[in-house]
């Protein structure tokens, strides 16, 4: 009786033993994965909204809320999961083309957040959204994705792909976002100038000596018809004035100071305006945004570097074996904006640079506006007759095709 008691309790031990190591081995082999994620094959419900015979229309100030949110059930992976999802957007059924919304969501219910959806519609668009703003079908689909489904604990690559789920429609009317673009990316940039401060020529023949351009701003981005910020950085004597006009040759297009003059009220197109006038003298940013038509002129406490001459040089001039195109100052005070004209008969490429010497010199790879940097690339001028300004004192340059 005691030897077959003993055999059954051995049994018992060995039948518990293998359950331990089968436990155990489960347990080092990782969960078990459903071979359609491996591959992903995979698919998972993305219900459609309860919304989806109405238009969801994005207003710019509900940037900061959400839309809708989705709602999904997790793919059946084998095991449980952590599941991350990304909303992607598309114009068409087949998500030929999809932008993927920045934000990524934990849970089932996945929102969609307003200014995202509505940046990403922007982008599908290719940046040229119609104005006014038409509504439109869209697609949804989701993106899971699961980072911590490895094989083992000493295996970093993920045996899980990701996975999309089934496809929605939605109706939505965006708001209209313009497309914006640094002076880098812009192919339409407008340029505008100050007249008056040495002189009232405004015609093309005044260009340079009369007609100052102000130039394009690190930062800033222009809208399609190249309107932006512009600005320039210069002297002013507190007994000259000045406006701003859009087109040389013309004032249909001007801004001055509102009764007398001063910097204390810009107005735009008043043609009753007075002229810009500094209470002092010294150095000022005068700052146009020409979306808004608003003017700021702000003193500024720099003391520049005054250069007593400046040049162009590049293949036109051999790089040196010939002399520099000499430019003109433009004011004999404190001058830092200098301009001259020249006919480049190729394609070609040059700089800006003081006394003909290499230990000042300045270039960018941008035309024909740019922001020079000492040292810098050079600049791929196109063939033709410019009046070419460089100002020493923020390194920006324009040509201005004659």
């Amino acid at each position: 009786m005691k030897t077959s008691m003993k055999k059954m309790n051995n049994i018992l031990l060995w039948m518990v033993g293998l359950v331990f190591l089968s436990s155990c081995a489960e347990e080092e082999l990782g969960p078990v994965i459903n071979p359609a994620a491996e591959n992903g094959s995979l698919t998972y419900v993305l219900n459609q909204t309860r919304y989806s015979g109405f238009t969801y229309v994005l207003e710019q100030e509900n940037d900061g809320t959400n839309m809708d949110a989705l709602v999904t059930t997790q793919p059946d992976y084998g095991f449980k999961a952590a599941v991350t999802y990304y909303v992607q957007v598309s114009f068409d059924e087949n998500m030929s083309t999809f932008i993927e919304l920045p934000s990524s969501v934990q849970g089932e219910n996945v929102a969609i957040n307003t200014k995202e959806m509505n940046k990403a519609l922007f982008d599908l668009y290719q940046g040229e959204m119609p104005n006014p703003s038409v509504s439109k079908d869209i697609y949804l689909r989701l993106k899971a994705i699961v980072s911590n489904a490895t094989k083992n604990a000493l295996t970093t690559e993920p045996t899980v792909k990701p996975l999309l789920s089934n496809v929605i429609k939605l109706n939505v009317l965006p708001y209209y976002i313009e497309n914006l673009k640094t002076y880098k990316e812009a192919t339409i940039l407008s340029p505008y100038y100050i007249i008056g401060y040495m002189g009232w020529d405004n015609s093309t023949g005044g260009l340079g000596s009369n007609v100052i351009p102000l130039s394009v701003v690190e930062g800033s981005v222009y809208n399609a018809e190249g309107k932006g910020i512009y600005s320039y950085t210069g002297y002013f004597e507190a007994s000259k004035t000045f406006k701003l006009i859009g087109v040389v040759g013309g004032w249909s297009e001007q801004w001055g100071n509102k009764d007398a003059d001063g910097i204390d009220n810009p107005v735009h197109n008043d043609g009753g305006s007075s002229n810009f006038k500094v209470p002092e003298s010294g150095y000022y940013i005068v700052t146009l945004n020409s979306i808004t038509n608003q003017v700021s002129i702000t003193k500024t406490a720099i003391t520049p570097k005054l250069f007593n001459n400046m040049g162009v040089v590049g293949a036109m001039t051999d790089w040196g074996g010939n002399p520099d195109i000499s430019m003109t100052a433009y004011q004999t005070v404190n001058n830092h904006m200098w301009y001259a004209e020249y006919t480049f008969t190729a394609d070609s490429e040059c700089k800006f640079r003081y006394n003909s010497d290499w230990g000042d010199n300045w270039g960018d790879a941008t035309f024909p506006y740019g922001i020079a940097t000492a040292g810098g690339k050079n600049i791929p001028v196109k063939a033709g007759t410019y009046m070419v300004f460089f100002n020493d004192i923020d390194k920006t340059y324009t040509f201005i095709k004659k």
